[in-house]
């Protein structure tokens, strides 16, 4: 199942995910704040009940964030985004077996260390 997790996009943003994850049989999903300090991996397993994980204290300005995204899905999924002409995301990221274990928070920390 491809999924893309968001926090804090604007309306043309949501729309524009929602357009992007239809193109490629995806759903959207809501990070809520509460959930910013939940490890990824509990936010991906909800089973696994609400873990700590690597955590930061900020809070993100926005973010996205893709589970299960072939690099063709992710190529389609950002084509579809592109097309409908909305100001990109600029903190976004695929999980992997590192970053699962961190929170959207620290994942957002590390983006933006990244961008300096």
């Amino acid at each position: 199942m491809v999924r893309v997790f968001v926090y804090n996009l604007k309306f043309n943003q949501i729309a524009a995910v929602n357009k992007a994850c239809a193109a490629v049989g995806g759903s959207v999903v809501n990070i809520k704040k509460d959930d910013l300090h939940k490890s990824i991996e509990s936010l991906i397993d909800s089973t696994k009940g609400a873990k700590a994980g690597k955590d930061a204290l900020v809070e993100p300005t926005e973010l996205l964030i893709f589970d299960n995204f072939s690099s063709e899905a992710m190529d389609e999924f950002l084509d579809a985004y592109n097309s409908t002409g909305v100001p990109k995301v600029i903190f976004k990221a695929a999980i992997t077996p590192i970053n699962r274990k961190w929170t959207p928070a620290y994942l957002y920390e590390q983006l933006k260390q990244e961008i300096k």
